[in-house]
């Protein structure tokens, strides 16, 4: 399949049937995060692959509504990034990309759950909501010096999505030469 073909077949996917996501589909969805261009070669990208979808169904609680899918998801990839690189966000936002690519290559339905900066449904000992990395940080025991920057929620879809034309991307997006 050409990557132009692959691109307009991938679609956002939030409704999944129970059937489990393969450990090699999973396995091969977090080589292909691996592959990707590293600010300064830094390799700050963290992967976590759970595919115990109970665990996973908690995660939903990281952020009213917009985190439901992962309700349903039988797997998920918490991508984080280590702090110490100036260019973290930007290393694991790549990863998420082509982590999607391969999911769908594979015939797997799959959705980008923003998680920096977004705060959770679970209120902490102060009385103030805990934000959703700190929510994800206590439900999976992750270590400081890594920041989650969204989840990949991984699943077999309940549905066939068509392909998006290039006509419904807006193409009036791209300038040539000047604004």
């Amino acid at each position: 399949m050409s990557l132009f073909t692959l691109l307009s077949a991938r679609r956002s996917v939030r409704d999944y049937t129970s059937e489990p996501v393969s450990r090699e589909d999973l396995q091969k969805i977090a080589d292909a995060g691996l592959l990707t261009p590293s600010s300064k070669n830094l390799h700050s990208t963290q992967l976590l692959v759970l595919d115990d979808p109970e665990t996973v169904h908690q995660l939903a609680a990281c952020k009213p509504h917009f985190g439901d899918m992962l309700k349903k998801a039988p797997a998920a990839i918490v991508v984080l990034g280590k702090l110490s690189s100036h260019a973290w966000v930007e290393d694991a936002s790549i990863t998420l990309m082509a982590m999607l690519l391969q999911a769908a290559e594979l015939g797997l339905g799959a959705c980008w759950v923003q998680v920096r900066h977004m705060v959770s449904m679970t209120v902490g000992e102060d009385g103030k909501p805990l934000t959703s990395d700190q929510y994800i940080r206590r439900l999976l025991h992750i270590p400081d010096g890594v920041e989650v920057e969204a989840i990949l929620a991984l699943g077999h879809p309940t549905k066939e999505h068509r392909p998006r034309t290039l006509e419904e991307m807006k193409p009036e997006r791209v300038h040539w030469g000047k604004w």
